[in-house]
């Protein structure tokens, strides 16, 4: 049974978010970036410690979330890199508890971490689905839970979840992939108007084509999901996508502003005007509409 505008906390029910909160001074703050060891995720770790912000850098592989943080401090930020599988809560909480325990605080939470299968969605297995949907859908509402309450409780805070064009456009063959990014925009929303009350911010960040190793996602696909109907290489060479720093200042543009979505490439708004049009077009045809 879908749950109506008189559903409690419903966005029909509800008072919009205030967006006029923004974390306009960087400087000082404190932040923890999934999925920094590479691609979007380093480039938001770059971005974010040119506003003297302390960086967190975390990752599944512990080399790759070191040498993120080492560069950040050969030119002169403070970073320290610290390992954790987003898909295990534990995991999450430990990250937390050490971010806090090292440097005093935490400000900014950037839950970035994802990975990709893709293939004929016929053809795609349990264990393509349940690892999907374990790191781009779980791993982004374990980092919003566990860090959203220690900045719920303070009143004061940012989070940036990580969705993609993806999670408002679908394409043939990357039916996992779309359907965790729809998840982690439907779940973000949520999360602001539960959020903004509180007086912490929530931005979706949603790219489109970025230079990143997301199309070699296979090499750190877990043994428990082992068995593959489909593959990272479907999304093909990401080469010439945007530069990962580029994307990093765009969510720091987003955060300062307070924006509910962060988008990157603007070639994409008639292709999302086409796609809500016709859904509008939908109402039209329903008797009363």
């Amino acid at each position: 049974m879908g749950a109506g505008p008189r559903a409690k906390g419903g966005t029909a029910h509800c008072k919009a978010p205030n967006w006029g909160k923004m974390m306009k001074q960087l400087q000082g703050r404190v932040a923890v970036v999934t999925g920094g060891g590479s691609g979007i995720g380093s480039g938001i770790c770059q971005a974010l410690a040119a506003e003297d912000v302390q960086v967190v850098v975390s990752d599944l592989a512990p080399a790759s979330a070191e040498a993120v943080a080492a560069a950040i401090r050969a030119d002169g930020g403070r970073s320290i890199a610290i390992a954790a599988d987003v898909s295990q809560r534990r995991d999450v909480e430990a990250l937390a508890s050490r971010t806090i325990d090292e440097l005093g605080r935490v400000d900014i939470v950037c839950n970035n971490a994802g990975v990709l299968v893709g293939g004929p969605m016929l053809e795609t297995t349990e264990d393509d689905w349940q690892w999907l949907m374990s790191v781009n859908l779980l791993g982004v509402v374990h980092g919003s839970q566990v860090f959203g309450r220690i900045l719920a409780d303070r009143g004061s805070g940012h989070i940036v979840n990580t969705a993609s064009i993806g999670g408002f456009l679908s394409y043939p063959n990357l039916a996992t992939y779309c359907t965790s990014k729809f998840a982690v925009i439907g779940f973000s929303e949520a999360l602001q108007l539960e959020l903004d009350p509180k007086g912490v911010g929530v931005s979706i960040l949603c790219p489109g084509k970025v230079h990143t190793n997301l199309d070699n996602a296979d090499a750190i696909r877990p043994e428990r999901f082992a068995r593959a109907g489909g593959t990272s290489k479907e999304l093909g060479d990401l080469s010439e996508g945007m530069p990962p720093i580029e994307v990093g200042r765009h969510v720091v543009r987003g955060i300062q502003e307070n924006s509910p979505y962060v988008f990157t490439h603007p070639e994409f708004r008639e292709l999302f005007k086409t796609r809500f049009d016709r859904v509008l077009q939908s109402f039209d045809s329903t008797p009363g509409g």
